[in-house]
């Protein structure tokens, strides 16, 4: 069997199951369980080129770490994906192993991208947030409707992709066979035997590659929550730890797990916050989310916290927290208006006042680790 069409669509759900492994618990009311809201007037701006922005930083995030020319995500940016394919393709076959790898996961994009439904436009944006100012309402109103042709353009683009995947697998796992850590961590999500993929995901590890030290820690994190693992539970701190240093993402699970003594050491709130505030000065947008709800953003004043929302909020209105801009919009609109609710003059004029300086010391960080800078691209 095939292992790239048989397998692709169990990518996935590896995804949505392996993507967070140490997640923020979560809470009554949180945004994305909010019912829907009474129907509102909204009249969406053109935000063609801002969701072009949205979807240069999602694929430049999933391609982080290889050399494709910048070219490749630009065309994926706007929803060529045939153009980049046919690029990538070409230096695959002349023995590029980042090219074969880059293929790998937008055949992933493209699947997901064929799997997605007409969207009615319409009833999302009356769907959207009732605490969002006007000119916010119809930058989201406008992003919706981009998104919803940008699928269109995706999804043709994707079937005029001439993929070889018998090509791309047989260099893959010649790749892997040789050595190289990079593909046997990718080969790893698509091999079904645990040990197996265990297998390819500890002799990466051991040569010191991130990803593979990382999907080694989440898989022991679930192994431990479902009962299933008592030994080497100390080196899941150990793997987040390393990976960390290159992963932002990385760097919030390990935070969450010292929060909540999730590998068998005490819960270490105070040791945690040091490496879940690193990870929201990169601008990674689930760092946010956890501060809010886990053990170590109780750390934090108010003032602090409604600050860092604000410094997220502004991220991602500069477009750097990608294509799930109305996601991240809405749980920054939620978790500023709690921290506001009540709260004294003077700690809202901190927090605004702290905001401003966070975004002036670390703005510039965040945006270049979450590659939000495209060629040409306002700095938002």
């Amino acid at each position: 069997m095939k292992l790239l069409p048989a397998l692709f669509g169990s990518l996935a759900l590896f995804a949505a199951t392996g993507a967070r492994a140490i997640e923020a618990p979560k809470q009554q009311g949180d945004a994305t369980e909010q019912a829907a809201q009474p129907a509102r007037s909204v009249t969406p701006t053109d935000e063609t080129a801002f969701y072009e922005r949205l979807q240069y930083v999602s694929h430049w995030r999933n391609l982080r770490g290889l050399k494709v020319p910048p070219e490749t995500i630009e065309h994926l940016s706007k929803g060529n994906a045939d153009q980049a394919v046919a690029a990538l393709g070409h230096a695959a076959a002349r023995g590029s192993e980042d090219a074969n790898i880059a293929l790998v996961r937008i055949q992933h994009w493209c699947s997901r991208i064929a799997a997605a439904r007409p969207s009615n436009t319409q009833e999302r944006i009356k769907q959207l947030h009732p605490d969002f100012p006007p000119e916010r309402a119809s930058r989201a109103a406008g992003v919706i409707e981009a998104e919803a042709a940008f699928i269109v353009q995706a999804a043709q683009a994707c079937r005029r992709a001439q993929f070889d995947y018998g090509g791309i697998e047989d260099r893959l796992r010649d790749f892997a066979a040789g050595g190289s850590a990079t593909s046997a961590t990718e080969l790893a999500q698509f091999t079904r035997d645990p040990k197996k993929r265990d297998a390819l995901l500890e002799q990466s590890a051991a040569k010191g590659y991130a990803p593979a030290m990382y999907a080694l820690a989440q898989r022991r994190v679930i192994d431990v929550q479902r009962g299933e693992r008592t030994e080497d539970v100390e080196s899941i701190r150990r793997f987040l730890k390393q990976a960390g240093r290159t992963l932002p993402q990385a760097k919030v699970d390990l935070a969450n797990c010292m929060a909540l003594g999730c590998d068998g050491h005490p819960a270490d709130a105070p040791s945690a916050a040091a490496f879940g505030l690193d990870a929201a000065r990169d601008g990674e947008p689930s760092a946010f989310l956890s501060m809010m709800r886990m053990p170590w953003g109780r750390r934090l004043s108010r003032a602090q916290l409604l600050a860092w929302q604000q410094f997220g909020d502004r991220l991602n209105e500069a477009g750097c927290m990608g294509e799930a801009y109305i996601l991240h919009a809405t749980t920054f609109a939620q978790a500023i208006k709690v921290l506001k609710q009540n709260a004294d003059a003077q700690v809202i004029a901190q927090g605004d006042a702290e905001a401003e300086r966070l975004w002036k010391d670390h703005g510039p960080r965040a945006m270049s680790e979450q590659g939000c800078r495209p060629p040409g691209a306002a700095d938002g």
